[in-house]
Formats: C-alpha cells, sequence, structure tokens
C-alpha cells in the first residue's frame, strides 16, 4: 500500500492543476475571511446600531410592511418619525436598547419615504390601515416640533401612541417611554450630555442568546461571521473536491494501462487498493489544511470567530469527506471529463442545499430534509456551537465526519469490485 501511496502522490506533485487548487482556494478563503460585510438581512437578524448596541429598522416608505421584522418573536414598534433631530433619535436608541421591542421607523422628513407632508388625517388612516393590514405591538408618532414639545412639558403633543395588539409587553411601553423622557429631562434634553453620560455606564456586549430551532441564535456580529464561515468552506471544499479528483485521475490512468488489473493480479485487493487512494486524500487533506493555516497568519480571532486550532480542524475535517468523496466519484465513474464535471456538480449542489450561499430558513421541508444530509449543513450547526461555546460541537463533527469517511470508504471498496465484475480495468 505504501508504494501505491508513493506512486499517487508522485503523480500528484507532477500536475499543475493539483498546485492551483492547492495554493489558490486556501487564499480566497483568507480573503473572505478578512473582508467585513453585514449579513444580517439575509437571516432576518435586527442589526445592531451603532449607538448603545440600539436595533433600529429604518423603513423605505410610511406604507411599507413590519411583520416581517418579528419573526422571533419581537414586539414591533413602528415608529413615525415627522421631526428626526438629534434628541427623537437619542429617544429611539435608548428605548429600542432596553431590549424588548423592535423599533420600525418611517423618517417622514426624507421626500423618499413621504413625497407628500403627512398632515393628521393622513397619518390617522395610515395607522388606522396598518393596523388592519399589518401586524405590530403598536405605533408611535412623532411631531414635527417634537424637541421644542418636549422641553415645554408638552410630552402628549410631542408624540403619541396607538396600542394596535394585546401584547402585554405594549403595556410596559407607557412607563418605558415616561422613564426615558425623565431622565431627559434631567440632563435639560442636552444630546451632547445625554451621550456623556452613557458613556459611563457599563458596556452591553451581547455574546449569546436563546436557543433556537437550529441550536443557537447568534447576534449581527456572530451572524456576520458565520456567513463569511460559510463562504469559506465554498471555497475551501472546492480545493478539496478537485485534489481528491485528480486523486481519481491517477486511478483511471492505471485502469487505462492495465495497472489495477496487475494489482488485482497480486495479494492485494480492490479494498486495499482503494484504502491507498483514500489514504492519498489524507495526505492531499493535511497539504491544503496546512496551506490554509500558513494563510490564517494574517486573520485573527475576530475573522475566524474561534481560536485557530478549531478552524483548521473544521477545515480539515470537512476537506477529508470531500475530497474521499471526490475521489470515490472520479473513480466509479472512471472518465476524466466526466468525472470533473460529476465534481462540479456535486461541489455546486452541495454547497447551494447545505445554506452556505444563503439561509435556508423559510425552505421547504424537502428542502430542509435534502440539506441535512450535506456535510457544510453540519459544519455550519457545529460553527455556532463554537461561537457560543458548547465544546460538544467537536465531538459533533468528529462523529459526522467518520460516518462520511466509513460510508465512502465502504463505497468505493464496494463500486471497485462491481466494476471489476463487470470488466472495468481489463481493456
Amino acid at each position: 500500500m505504501i508504494t501505491l501511496v508513493k506512486t499517487s502522490m508522485k503523480l500528484l506533485l507532477r500536475t499543475w492543476g493539483f498546485w492551483f487548487f492547492l495554493l489558490i482556494t486556501p487564499l480566497l478563503s483568507t480573503v473572505i475571511l478578512k473582508t467585513n460585510f453585514d449579513s444580517s438581512a439575509a437571516y432576518e437578524s435586527s442589526g445592531y446600531d451603532e449607538y448603545a448596541g440600539s436595533r433600529i429598522r429604518e423603513l423605505d416608505t410610511i406604507d411599507q410592511k413590519v411583520a416581517y421584522f418579528g419573526g422571533r418573536g419581537e414586539c414591533v414598534i413602528k415608529v413615525y418619525d415627522a421631526c428626526h433631530s438629534d434628541l427623537s433619535e437619542y429617544f429611539l436608541k435608548k428605548l429600542a436598547d432596553k431590549g424588548l421591542y423592535r423599533i420600525c421607523r418611517v423618517n417622514l422628513t426624507d421626500s423618499k419615504s413621504s413625497p407628500d407632508p403627512v398632515t393628521k388625517e393622513v397619518r390617522d388612516q395610515q395607522i388606522k390601515t396598518d393596523g388592519f393590514g399589518d401586524r405590530m405591538g403598536a405605533a408611535v408618532w412623532l411631531a414635527p416640533d417634537f424637541d421644542r414639545l418636549v422641553k415645554e412639558g408638552k410630552t402628549q403633543d410631542a408624540l403619541t401612541v396607538y396600542v394596535l395588539s394585546e401584547d402585554s409587553r405594549v403595556n410596559v411601553l407607557e412607563q418605558e417611554i415616561k422613564d426615558q423622557l425623565s431622565g431627559m429631562k434631567e440632563m435639560n434634553y442636552d444630546t451632547a450630555a445625554l451621550k456623556e453620560a452613557d458613556s459611563h455606564l457599563p458596556s452591553k456586549k451581547v455574546v449569546m442568546v436563546s436557543l433556537g430551532d437550529n441550536g443557537v441564535v447568534l447576534d449581527t456580529e456572530k451572524t456576520n461571521q458565520k456567513t463569511q464561515m460559510g463562504y469559506a468552506f465554498a471555497f475551501m471544499t472546492l480545493g478539496f473536491v478537485f485534489c481528491g479528483i485528480f486523486v481519481a485521475h491517477t486511478s483511471i490512468q492505471e485502469q487505462k494501462n492495465g495497472v489495477y488489473t496487475r494489482i488485482n493480479l497480486t495479494k492485494a485487493g480492490s479494498m486495499e487498493y482503494f484504502g491507498s487512494k483514500f489514504l492519498t486524500s489524507f495526505l492531499v487533506s493535511v497539504m491544503l489544511t496546512a496551506v490554509m493555516g500558513v494563510c490564517s497568519l494574517i486573520l485573527d480571532v475576530d475573522d475566524m470567530g474561534m481560536n485557530r486550532g478549531s478552524f483548521l480542524l473544521l477545515i480539515f475535517l470537512i476537506g477529508m469527506i470531500f475530497s474521499s468523496l471526490s475521489m470515490l466519484v472520479g473513480i466509479l465513474i472512471g472518465e476524466v471529463m466526466s468525472a470533473n464535471i460529476a465534481a462540479f456538480a456535486l461541489w455546486c449542489l452541495s454547497s447551494l442545499f447545505s445554506g452556505l450561499y444563503f439561509p435556508l430558513n423559510g425552505a421547504s421541508a424537502g428542502v430542509k430534509a435534502l440539506s441535512s444530509v450535506m456535510p457544510q449543513t453540519w459544519f455550519l450547526k457545529g460553527v455556532e456551537k463554537i461561537f457560543v461555546g458548547d465544546n460538544s460541537a467537536y465531538f459533533m463533527l468528529i462523529c459526522i465526519a467518520a460516518a462520511y469517511l466509513i460510508i465512502n470508504l465502504s463505497l468505493g471498496s464496494l463500486g471497485l469490485k462491481l466494476r471489476r465484475s463487470s470488466g472495468w480495468g481489463n481493456s
């Protein structure tokens, strides 16, 4: 077997395509992990605001529906902001920072959101329409001269609250508004002084929130890191898939040259032969993981969301699955071009149905069932667990990888025997 492995490795190292995927895919994955972007909207995340971790969703138009922003059971409050001053901005951010509500604000001072001036009649009609045609806990109207009115103590004229549901959290809203206005009054409604006072408060950083249907629910930062990790997995699995195919190419050449037939005339059988290719794919996976390890030196913990050892372990395990799987497909197909097409189709479909490109939260039951067969799905769940400090993720991923590898090894040996019995390798 060692001789077979050495021969396969020599053939691989002479192939320029093997070197291309060995070096390029880890570099692309590193670039993805180093790139910062916001994917919270795709995951129906709330999107934490820059100031004090607030959660304010900006609406494009006055009639935009807000029911979709309460997908996780949040109490949605739609705010018609006709003032949009620093003071009203501070008031809404402090209200949202309490975490009881999802604030959806339409800026009525923006001509794009509201082309025509919003009169009292238009306002009442819109709120009535929202009450029947949308789903929210309450609606809040901020008057155009909000700043002046609150400073004069005319809070009833400055803002109006419309209760549009029986959600018990709405009952707390009135007292919450009073508390915020009282705190603003103590600082004489000076926005700069208010922010200065808030800067001395203990900072709040969300690391983990409650469990959900898919294991855990991540905050915006971790959601972005999970999305980046998914894209990195997509590029890395492409590298492993084609490196595994190059291992299969060596087997196809040996089949055409009668080498496999001569091997079967010796004491070595199909199991040992496929085992040598499996060991070759293992060495290839080690090489790809090592290159990724070198590239990851420019990444820090914030880029990966986990320590470097955990990151490389995930890469190696998922790499072993795909390199052995693509090698299995290539050997059983027995033709170079068809094997390449099958490998690329395997990578595309598995990445698509595993949720690496976009979340499958709203997919049908059939698609979700298909997704559970894809290895990347389980690795993304493992990433979520690692992000929130759940060490059971490592055992889960090792078991998942072992199961796929056993299946690949068994199917490969069985497939070679069937192909041999049908005349494969005797030409």
